[in-house]
């Protein structure tokens, strides 16, 4: 938690497709971002890339909460 925002440690992400099929790893550096957060600079994936990634999930509820900060 950093100033009571849940924070997740990840490392390389896969997604599984409707289809129960793996997609390949994702190249984190096309989607990575830095912002600072209390004198730290913290990468995180843009919002753009979560938005997709959300979308092939089927978790349309956050998709639409995330187009609506695009």
């Amino acid at each position: 938690m950093i100033d009571g925002i849940k924070v997740d440690i990840m490392g390389d992400i896969q997604k599984r497709l409707e289809d129960g099929v793996w997609e390949s790893p994702v190249d984190l550096d096309q989607h990575k971002r830095f912002v600072e957060v209390e004198g730290m600079r913290v990468p995180v994936l843009s919002l753009e890339y979560e938005y997709q990634a959300y979308l092939k999930l089927g978790r349309s509820e956050k998709a639409e909460m995330l187009k609506r900060w695009l």
